[in-house]
């Protein structure tokens, strides 16, 4: 495969995990925002506060396991487009032969 094309490959890899990541933390942040506002509220009424803040932690204890499993499949699966590309880059191959870098 032509240099050009591996590179072009390789930006656009990048470029769609770097966008997926961006995208991922301002969907928790204002996903973080959103929730807050309803607790702020019942954290003002003293015989449900206690449990309201309980429960918030807990929300957002599970808010940011969920967002961080989504980086993480993005992360993973940026690294293997990019094996596959090294795999392309590589070129064809014959068994037991020696794989050069162009």
């Amino acid at each position: 495969m032509e240099n050009r094309t591996i590179r072009k490959l390789r930006g656009a890899v990048e470029l769609v995990t770097d966008a997926v990541d961006a995208a991922t933390t301002q969907a928790q942040r204002t996903h973080e925002a959103l929730a807050r506002r309803p607790y702020a509220v019942l954290s003002r009424i003293e015989p449900i506060a206690g449990p309201a803040r309980a429960i918030e932690s807990l929300q957002f204890a599970i808010t940011a396991i969920a967002y961080g499993t989504v980086r993480a499949g993005n992360a993973i699966a940026g690294a293997v487009v990019t094996a596959a590309i090294d795999h392309l880059e590589s070129g064809p191959t014959r068994p037991g032969a020696v794989r050069s870098r162009v």
